[in-house]
């Protein structure tokens, strides 16, 4: 079985969305291949619900504090949107469209369809 930790860091390696998180601080001190690992631990942690502490008690080697200091100077609403536009845009390249066509896969959270207004029941 693949973990959702393995997807996520090999969307990381496909799409490079960890270049769109950048510091609020004044000035980035840490590695980018540091700055990478802690930051799918914590967007991990942060999107499963597991938490920061439960993340960083695993067997690779970095600690609650610096998970704590990434999701702080890191993981802001400007930073998650651009990555999450940028995962999405790599999806829409890579789409087959002799097989979904050319239209979005939006869909509402009712499980109606979205697309061109057309509604399934």
């Amino acid at each position: 079985m693949t973990s959702l930790l393995d997807i996520l860091k090999e969307a990381d390696l496909r799409v490079g969305f960890t270049e769109k998180f950048r510091t609020v601080a004044v000035r980035e001190a840490l590695g980018r291949g540091t700055l990478q690992k802690r930051l799918i631990l914590s967007l991990y942690g942060l999107g499963t619900n597991a938490g920061l502490k439960r993340v960083s008690a695993g067997e690779h080697g970095e600690s609650y504090k610096d998970l704590l200091y990434v999701r702080r100077k890191f993981i802001h609403k400007d930073n998650l949107r651009n990555a999450i536009s940028e995962v999405v845009n790599a999806i829409f390249r890579v789409k087959m469209q002799d097989v979904w066509g050319n239209a979005t896969t939006s869909c509402a959270s009712d499980s109606k369809s979205s697309a061109h207004g057309i509604k399934t029941l």
